[in-house]
């Protein structure tokens, strides 16, 4: 087989299969998109670096998640719930959407 028609039979393959995961990252969007605060997470901004046990997030029809260093978690988006990420000492490090 010449070296060219190897060389193609290797790349269009692969070419193919770039192109594929590239049109799927299109189509979907990254969840934590700028602009985007549909579970209310910005009136909780000014709680970052306080204790997170003091504070109440439940709110009605609305999921709240708070999430450990070494908390396991789904990888679900649900564009309602609140997440309430926190460091080892129970302080809160990042309120987000998702």
């Amino acid at each position: 087989m010449p070296r060219l028609m190897r060389t193609a039979c290797l790349l269009v393959p692969a070419a193919f299969a770039l192109a594929a995961c590239q049109s799927t990252a299109a189509n979907n969007p990254a969840p934590s998109s700028p602009g985007r605060d549909t579970c209310g997470a910005s009136a909780y901004s000014d709680r970052i670096g306080q204790k997170h046990a003091q504070f109440d997030f439940s709110a009605p029809n609305r999921p709240v998640r708070v999430l450990g260093p070494d908390t396991q978690m789904t990888m679900d988006y649900r564009i309602d719930r609140l997440n309430v990420d926190t460091d080892a000492a129970g302080r809160i490090t990042r309120i987000w959407c998702g």
